[in-house]
């Protein structure tokens, strides 16, 4: 996903998919300090709503059927 992406599914919270795993929505944006580089991560719930995995927002994609 690009920056743009991902601000509206935080914002729209719907299903997305990182890696062939399906998670509920994304929760945060979270910028770190890297080496003096922001390094953007994306906050992502699972189905269950039992815990949250941070991921490479670069890799996720919408998901239409979930």
């Amino acid at each position: 996903m690009s920056n743009e992406e991902l601000k509206n599914a935080l914002l729209k919270g719907f299903p997305v998919e990182h890696d062939g795993i399906t998670y509920k929505r994304v929760t945060a944006i979270v910028y770190r300090n890297k080496g003096g580089k922001i390094d953007i991560s994306a906050e992502v719930l699972d189905k269950n709503n039992n815990s949250v995995c941070y991921v490479d927002p670069h890799k996720l994609k919408e998901v239409h059927n979930a």
